[in-house]
C-alpha cells in the first residue's frame, strides 16, 4: 500500500496492483475559496464519499470517468462504505457522508470523510483498520481534540491527519497543531506512506504537495 497526500481530504492510493484517487477536490471549489493545484492522474477510478466539492471535485485531469460511492470489488481490492454524519445535530444539517474501507492484500486504509461524531458501532466496523485518515479541522467535522480522541479507540497502525487549515483554503478550519497537541508526541512529519517502509508507527502529518 502506497499513499499520498494531494491536500485538504484528497489522496492518491497504490493498493491490490490499481491506483486510486480518494476525494478529490475541485480548484477553485467552494466559490473560489481553495487554491489548491488541480490534481493529475491517471487513476484506475474515483472514489468519493459524499457530493460536496471539496470531496467530489472531478475534472479531465483525474484520467478517469469512473466514480464510485458504493460497495464493489475492484479485482483483488474491496472497497466498503459506512455511512457516518457530517454534524453534530445527527446528520440534520449537513447530511451524512461515508467512511471509505479500501483493503486488499491484508491491509486496510479507511477514509473518514468529513464525520463529525461517531457511536461504537462506527469504531468496531473500524477495528483491524491498518492506515486511518481522519479530519481535524473543525467546524465541519472532529476538531483535533474529537479527531485524536477517535483514533485512538480505533487503534489503527498509522493515523493520518487531514481536512484542516491551509493557507491555501479560506475556510475556518484549525490548524493542524491543534490535532498534534492533542496527539502527543508522535505527530512525524512525512510526504508519503509506504506499508512496508521504515515509517514508524503512530500519527504522521502529511506535508503539502
Amino acid at each position: 500500500m502506497r499513499l499520498r497526500w494531494l491536500g485538504h481530504a484528497a489522496f492518491s492510493l497504490e493498493i491490490g496492483g490499481i491506483t486510486l484517487c480518494l476525494d478529490p477536490h475541485r480548484p477553485g471549489a467552494v466559490g473560489g475559496r481553495f487554491a489548491l493545484p488541480a490534481i493529475h492522474g491517471p487513476f484506475d477510478a474515483v472514489i468519493i464519499s459524499h457530493r460536496h466539492e471539496d470531496h467530489a471535485g472531478w475534472t479531465p485531469a483525474l484520467g478517469s470517468n469512473r466514480l464510485i460511492d458504493h460497495d464493489i470489488d475492484l479485482g483483488p481490492v474491496q472497497l466498503r462504505m459506512r455511512a457516518v454524519v457530517h454534524d453534530l445535530a445527527a446528520g440534520t444539517r449537513a447530511g451524512l457522508v461515508r467512511m471509505m474501507s479500501v483493503q486488499a492484500a491484508g491491509e486496510r486504509l479507511v477514509h473518514c470523510s468529513d464525520i463529525a461524531a461517531f457511536s461504537s458501532a462506527d469504531v468496531a466496523w473500524l477495528r483491524g483498520t491498518d492506515v486511518l485518515l481522519v479530519p481535524c479541522g473543525g467546524t465541519y467535522t472532529f476538531d483535533g481534540q474529537q479527531a485524536a480522541d477517535f483514533a485512538r479507540q480505533v487503534g489503527a497502525r498509522w493515523t493520518v491527519p487531514m481536512h484542516y487549515a491551509d493557507p491555501r483554503i479560506d475556510l475556518p478550519l484549525r490548524p493542524l497543531a491543534d490535532f498534534a497537541r492533542a496527539w502527543g508526541e508522535r505527530v512525524v512529519p512525512a510526504e508519503s506512506l509506504d506499508t512496508k517502509g521504515n515509517q514508524p508507527a503512530g500519527a504522521l502529518s502529511l506535508r503539502r504537495p
